[in-house]
């Protein structure tokens, strides 16, 4: 497939509270828009930019203005390179591209030591819209048939799926305790501050959700889920972490823990008494097997932060070493999590829960959620908001989330 025309935007987007995570804050999030076109048909695809996320030393380099300009350049610039290039499929492109980025983005900041996080979470919305248009020039109409060579990963059809809030450092009690009578029973909170602020943050919040019961867990109480984000030093800082927490009675609710370690760290994690899960260090599939061999018992996988092509790569890897996946959200606007929630629909869950997982968290932190679900094709379907802390895919499959419509909005927001 030959790409014969494109066209880029950017829509920024204000947070109602600065982030917290990585020992920084962000307080927007930019989200580029990409349109391509072939032989007259066309498709678009969409991105949140989460240079915090994908690279903390770029953020604190750039600041966040100047990061997300960077990223939207190298989104740029990956679309110019792909025009009059011919690829059988969205992998081989995928693959092409991450290589020339990854140069480019070195030339661009004078720098070598660039996270490969990066240069994927630019080539989101690329390859998103490479999918979608290999799709319908295929003939293909469906999410199923489009992703066919990996159905045998693809196993499961959940009827119903978790909603996994993000609890990040400035989230108050009152809006935890919300969050738990509204339902939600996997709570995924961001650590990584400091270590002794790490165990009385973690404790206070079990304090709130030890008081709730919940049939869709294996212990019947709400799952705690820890991410880092690679902000422990060694492994003695985190076994203190969670000997502190395994006397506090906690451990035992710790369903999974993301990214301890920078994910340059060489690390056995083969003996830690938990399941420990990759994500920033799971680039693709040859830095997930290190992890793998490493000890990590779960993987992250993020189409809508490291590309559809990757995750897909990466979920046949670690499924045929029978490690668990599940989804992780980068606050990502309505459209754009069906591209995550039509993955988390048909993957098989963890093992502390009964129902499928699908992390989303914009509609705690952008300021007009509902603005945003209105440029949602079919931003008023059954599964697009959570009640009681699921998602109800009941609907979902006849359109599968309405992934294969072109948001008008986005399109205007083009000129496409």
């Amino acid at each position: 497939m030959k790409i014969d025309n494109f066209a880029i935007g950017v829509e920024p987007e204000k947070l109602k509270s600065p982030f917290g995570f990585k020992g920084s804050y962000a307080d927007g999030l930019w989200q580029t828009i990409v349109g391509m076109e072939s032989q007259g048909v066309k498709s678009l695809g969409i991105a949140v930019q989460g240079v915090l996320w994908s690279d903390a030393s770029v953020f604190n380099e750039y600041g966040q203005d100047g990061g997300n300009e960077l990223m939207h350049r190298l989104s740029d610039y990956a679309m110019k390179k792909l025009m009059g290039m011919d690829f059988n499929n969205p992998f081989e492109a995928n693959d092409w591209l991450f290589k020339e980025c990854y140069s480019e983005i070195k030339r661009m900041t004078g720098r070598n030591d660039i996270r490969k996080t990066f240069v994927l979470n630019a080539l989101v919305p690329v390859d998103m819209a490479f999918w979608l248009l290999w799709a319908k020039t295929n003939g293909i109409t469906g999410y199923d048939e489009m992703t066919s060579d990996y159905s045998g990963y693809l196993t499961s059809r959940h009827d119903e799926i978790a909603a996994i809030p993000l609890i990040t450092y400035g989230v108050s009690n009152d809006e935890i305790k919300r969050l738990l009578d509204d339902g939600s029973f996997f709570l995924k909170v961001k650590i990584g501050k400091e270590p002794e602020w790490d165990k009385k943050r973690v404790e206070e919040i079990w304090n709130l959700a030890k008081e709730y019961d919940s049939e869709y867990t294996v212990s019947g109480k709400p799952v705690i889920y820890l991410d880092a984000n690679g902000r422990y030093k060694d492994k003695s800082e985190l076994l203190d972490f969670l000997e502190y927490l395994d006397k506090k009675n906690i451990l035992e609710h710790v369903g999974v823990f993301e990214e301890p370690f920078d994910e340059f760290e060489e690390i056995d994690v083969t003996d830690i008494p938990c399941v420990l899960a990759i994500d920033e260090s799971a680039h693709s599939v040859e830095d997930s097997l290190v992890k793998f061999q490493q000890g990590y018992k779960a993987v992250a996988l993020k189409p809508v932060a490291k590309t559809l092509s990757e995750s897909l790569k990466i979920l046949k890897a670690a499924t045929d070493r029978g490690i668990k996946c599940f989804t992780a959200d980068l606050t990502v606007a309505p459209w754009q999590l069906e591209w995550n929630r039509n993955l988390a629909a048909r993957i098989p869950t963890l093992d502390c829960v009964k129902t499928g997982l699908l992390e989303s968290n914009g509609n705690m932190n952008y300021t007009d959620w509902d603005r945003l679900k209105g440029y949602h094709p079919i931003g008023n379907g059954s599964w697009v908001d959570a009640a009681d802390g699921l998602f109800n895919l009941t609907d979902f499959y006849k359109e599968d989330g309405g992934l294969f419509k072109l948001p008008q909005h986005y399109l205007e927001v083009i000129d496409f």
